[in-house]
């Protein structure tokens, strides 16, 4: 199975967040499963000074007229996957992310320079003999990559199946219409069955609508978006390709995230020496001035601290959490409302309560090591990975019934198998009680051990998700 894997972000080539990691992490699984993989990603000055060029570059002459392009071969730094970065000056070569200016700002013409990205993708996809090698499969990846899969269907394809990614629907990629000629694509197009959206021409919906088969991060999820409530007012066209959707669960990379190994906690443990983690524990006490004391239970929360991450929840879960007797570590920034909360509220408890408004990814690791339970309580986490994390580290995570979350953590009243704590509606109270369940279970040591090897022994690579990746590319390849 020959796969060409389209990205405007992937790990280590960018360091944008989840996504990008995410998506630096499916490619190798899906070498490791056999199949024969190139990833196309723009050409940004960080990319290129991180890939492993190998061979020469391949003139691509102007596509679209947004400047002279060509193809840089190469490989990822590790060695296992090979890399074509589209290399436009006018369109990637800037200061800043692959999104956002050095100011945070979108960059203006984000349309043209993601456009460029699909075409070349489709190009690929329809003469990639030309290069020696015709893939199988074209995956576009979110919002940036959404015309790939459309440039295709238009032009009549009929060799190359297409595939399509969603993680976030509320980042649509929607664009005046006026860019649908700019773009080369058909004014046919232009319709509510197409790549219409409120008068707009929308990346988002193209791949929605013209991939042969979706994948979302989250069985979950896939079955939420068809519902106006989760849909972002794509809930018309998730619900049309209902058929064709695949909730696929995002894996692990265990050898970053294993507390025996791990370079960047202090004390190493694991499922038979839990014991150990204790040692962790009271390190990132004292780091945040807590009292230390490995009978108090601990609890973590990293995150962006907004809505959709549930911050306010938190907040409002402040007094009953003190009042039960916890320990409460926040780490991350957001809305300046919550951040003021919660500051105010580690003046007010000094020794309970710990919070620092930045992220780093050693703190995270170590305040996983430490921590007896991790809160993520979520409104919106299709994608679900930190609840991973906190299994794998023995800290029960605390979660809304909702996308990614809810597929992946058994709650710990189901028995012996639960491994974490979950909550239905977005409340604060909802919030407490479910915190209330985990700080009983806590002060039961030997039950609590048994849910924390549970959950430690719960938690999962790549393969599976690679595996469940390469059935849905042989249901999208062309009859």
């Amino acid at each position: 199975m020959k796969v060409l894997y389209v990205t405007s972000t992937l790990h280590p080539l960018t360091r944008t967040g989840c996504v990008d990691e995410v998506c630096g992490m499916i490619p190798p699984a899906l070498v490791q499963q056999g199949a024969d993989v190139r990833i196309l990603l723009p050409a940004y000055p960080e990319a290129l000074k991180v890939v492993r060029r190998k061979g020469k570059p391949i003139d691509l002459g102007n596509p679209l007229g947004l400047g002279v392009s060509r193809l840089i071969p190469g490989w990822l730094p590790e060695g296992t996957v090979k890399v074509w970065l589209l290399e436009c000056p006018a369109q990637y070569e800037r200061e800043g992310g692959p999104f956002l200016d050095s100011r945070g700002i979108p960059w203006p013409d984000n349309g043209h320079r993601f456009a460029l990205l699909s075409k070349v993708a489709a190009l690929l996809a329809e003469a990639g003999g030309l290069l020696g090698w015709q893939p199988d499969i074209l995956h576009a990846n979110d919002w940036p990559c959404g015309l790939a899969p459309a440039y295709l269907a238009l032009n009549g394809n009929r060799q190359c199946g297409t595939v399509f990614t969603v993680r976030d629907l509320r980042q649509q990629g929607n664009f005046d219409r006026e860019l649908l000629h700019r773009f080369g694509l058909p004014k046919s197009a232009f319709t509510m069955n197409g790549l219409e959206f409120f008068d707009q021409l929308s990346f988002l919906k193209a791949g929605l609508y013209y991939a042969n088969k979706i994948i979302t991060p989250s069985p979950t999820w896939s079955r939420e978006i068809q519902l106006k409530g989760y849909g972002e007012g794509m809930h018309g066209v998730c619900s049309l390709r209902g058929g064709d959707l695949s909730g696929i669960l995002n894996g692990l990379d265990e050898e970053e995230w294993n507390p025996a190994t791990d370079p960047l906690i202090p004390f190493h443990y694991d499922a038979n020496t839990l014991d150990d983690k204790l040692h962790n524990k009271l390190e990132i006490q004292r780091a945040f001035n807590l009292e230390p004391n490995p009978d108090i239970p601990l609890i973590g929360m990293v995150s962006s601290l907004d809505q959709d991450e549930g911050g306010d929840l938190l907040v409002a879960a402040l007094s009953g959490l003190i009042s039960a007797g916890a320990q409460l570590i926040v780490v991350g920034r957001g809305d300046e409302d919550m951040e003021h909360s919660l500051v105010m509220a580690s003046t007010s408890y000094p020794g309970r309560i710990g919070v620092r408004l930045d992220w780093e990814r050693g703190l995270h690791h170590r305040i996983l090591a430490g921590a007896d339970l991790l809160l993520i309580p979520a409104r919106f986490d299709p994608c679900a990975v930190r609840q991973y994390q906190a299994m794998r580290y023995g800290a029960l995570p605390v979660v809304r019934k909702t996308g990614g979350l809810a597929d992946t953590v058994m709650d710990c009243l189901h028995g012996d198998n639960g491994t974490g704590f979950v909550f239905n509606e977005a409340s604060g109270g909802e919030l407490m009680l479910a915190i209330s369940r985990g700080i009983n279970l806590f002060r039961n040591r030997v039950t609590w051990r048994r849910h924390q090897v549970q959950a430690m022994n719960h938690t999962r690579g790549w393969q599976e998700s690679a595996k469940n990746h390469l059935q849905v590319y042989h249901r999208a390849r062309p009859l």
